[in-house]
């Protein structure tokens, strides 16, 4: 029985062609003229950190809430399969179809920048470690709610919050409390990294002292 979770959410994912397509398409529609447009660097960098944070949490969040309205959640309980494994393995499962969703776009938006090869390591790591938060957030507003539109709006205010800590929107005044916030926050490295990117340089790979406190969150 261990993987049986993680097998059914890819195998979903998979016979699902029609939300998988529009999984695929949407974050090009979105992202790639953004990215390719004139716009502050800063504002395009916001817009993919948002839409990483955005894609994460709804994409947790939302089915959770139609498994326990449905019953599903109820029926994997009664079975003994255990709701914490149960619930670790799916969200396990939806990050990393979150993140094969995502890896087009960002082949196509690292091209669109022009960024070295150097860019993709780091890229794909910092959308990793936003993944994971998001979906982690997800459960967090799915525990909290009761119905759908409780949980679109849940997942927008605790998404924008915690994309706030990061000093997306706006950099913490130097030595204040939010800029120990921001370093615990694990949506710095997605941003921090587009902003670099999207100069057409290749972001470092972070040390230690830089992924302890956001990995510790």
């Amino acid at each position: 029985m261990i993987g049986t979770i993680w097998r059914l959410r890819w195998r979903l994912a998979l016979r699902r062609r029609r939300l998988l397509v529009w999984n695929l398409l949407v974050p090009m529609i979105l992202l790639v003229p953004v990215v390719a447009s004139d716009a502050a660097g800063s504002h395009r960098a916001v817009v993919v950190a948002v839409f990483a944070a955005f894609f994460g949490a709804y994409g947790s969040c939302i089915p959770l809430i139609r498994d326990g309205m449905s019953g599903w959640a109820e029926k994997v309980r009664l079975t003994g399969y255990g709701g914490r494994r149960w619930l670790l393995e799916r969200t396990a499962a939806s990050t990393a179809v979150d993140f094969a969703e995502l890896l087009p776009v960002n082949l196509v938006l690292l091209f669109v920048a022009r960024a070295p090869l150097a860019a993709a390591a780091p890229v794909f790591g910092a959308t990793a470690l936003a993944l994971v938060f998001a979906n982690f957030l997800g459960v967090l507003v799915a525990a909290g709610v009761r119905a759908l539109g409780e949980a679109a709006l849940g997942c927008a205010v605790v998404s924008l919050f915690a994309l706030h800590a990061a000093g997306v929107f706006r950099p913490p005044a130097p030595g204040s409390a939010w800029e120990t916030v921001e370093r615990f926050s694990p949506f710095r490295w997605v941003h921090e990294a587009w902003l670099i990117v999207i100069r057409g340089e290749a972001p470092p790979v972070p040390g230690l002292d830089y992924l302890g406190p956001p990995l510790i969150t």
